[in-house]
């Protein structure tokens, strides 16, 4: 029977690997996906099939998946549709991020693992054992939310886009921030900023460093950020 996984200890080391370019899964913290390729769409339904994991990372560059970023998050796979020509819509919750090891090469492994295409890899979880802890009040009170919300909002304004804040305006302090970094318009390097945020208070200050930068239209420097 299956089994929630409920700290790292449930978690298993060898994973099922999704490389996306500008994707990020936070920890508590939901993404819907539509799965299209015949890789991933094998590699959704191995993890129906078992543990309902599957972990996100992303490419260090938009036009190659050849290298990844180290840093990822594994998420569980809490609902599905099956679409038209056996594509899947589906949620993953955000479960616990991790360091990427190495890729798994198996020579030895049966003819159906090497040809259903989707890449696997050994990872390690012990720096991010807090991701499954809830958010305490004294952690949500870290946050400046009305300081993010207005920043954000005249970076989204000056870009032309907009949020729908009424459907966040009760969301916690620490659930905000992640909603936002998610969804936010920016590139590979500033979402990898922000996935590696040790702390949520930490990922608001770097989002409202971000959106900053974007108004006044200086280069994003994370040596200096972080």
């Amino acid at each position: 029977m299956f089994k929630k996984q409920k700290n790292i200890s449930q978690l298993p080391t060898k994973v099922k690997l999704f490389p996306l370019p500008e994707v990020m899964l936070l920890p508590q913290t939901q993404l819907p996906l539509n799965i299209f390729e015949k890789k991933y769409i094998a590699m959704v339904d191995a993890a129906l099939a078992g543990d309902r994991l599957i972990a996100m990372i992303q490419p260090i560059e938009e036009t190659s998946d050849e290298k990844l970023h180290k840093i990822g998050c594994v998420g569980r796979i809490t609902s599905f549709q099956e679409a038209s020509k056996g594509q899947y819509h589906i949620t993953l919750l955000g479960l616990c991020r991790f360091k990427l090891i190495e890729e798994i090469v198996d020579d030895a492994a049966p003819d159906s693992i090497k040809d259903d295409g989707f890449r696997r890899a050994k990872i390690d979880y012990s720096d991010y054992s807090d991701d499954f802890a809830k958010p305490s009040d004294e952690r949500q009170k870290l946050i400046d939310r009305q300081l993010l919300i207005d920043s954000i909002k005249d970076m989204l304004h000056q870009m032309d886009l907009d949020i729908d804040w009424n459907d966040l305006a009760n969301t916690p302090n620490e659930m905000l921030v992640n909603a936002i970094s998610m969804t936010s318009p920016f590139q590979i390097a500033e979402k990898q900023a922000l996935l590696e945020a040790q702390t949520a208070a930490d990922r608001a200050e770097l989002l409202i460093v971000l959106a900053k930068m974007t108004l006044n239209d200086q280069p994003r420097n994370f040596d200096l950020i972080q």
